[in-house]
């Protein structure tokens, strides 16, 4: 089992990449607007990000949801 909590300080928000080595997939929960670096996290682990979830959406947040579509 990958557990990853991705941390931007400047927004104080988190992201989460979860994901199974074995499959070689992944789930992707709150991306911010700037995916690189996520994309960048599943390679560097050896997974594919194949699925994206918003757990709550908020006026002053730019989710990468549709990026990653």
């Amino acid at each position: 089992m990958l557990f990853r909590q991705i941390n931007d300080e400047k927004l104080a928000q988190y992201a989460y990449l979860i994901g199974c080595q074995e499959t070689g997939e992944a789930l992707l929960v709150d991306p911010e607007r700037d995916i690189d670096r996520y994309l960048a996290l599943a390679e560097a682990e050896g997974v594919e990000i194949v699925a994206v979830t918003e757990t709550h959406i908020h006026a002053d947040f730019l989710s990468g949801a549709r990026e990653m579509a």
